[in-house]
């Protein structure tokens, strides 16, 4: 499994943090995206639709792209 935390920018300048947790589970990888509090706590609501890929690699590319599409701005930390 593999988290990392995202930083999204709006064009008003507002800005979301975002935890994207990308598995490998058997032959196809999954990612989940869920909101993080300020204070850098794990929400467990999930935000987004589970997306899977052939690899966990290509999950992780389609939940990114779904993100830069929303936001002007999607840095990982």
């Amino acid at each position: 499994m593999s988290k990392e935390i995202l930083a999204c920018t709006s064009k008003d300048g507002g800005e979301e943090r975002f935890v994207l947790e990308v598995f490998q589970e058997g032959e196809h990888g999954k990612s989940d995206l869920s909101n993080r509090y300020e204070h850098g706590e794990q929400v467990q609501a999930k935000v987004a639709p589970r997306f899977y890929g052939v690899r966990a690699d290509q999950a992780r590319r389609r939940m990114l792209s779904v993100l830069e599409n929303q936001y002007d701005d999607v840095k990982s930390s």
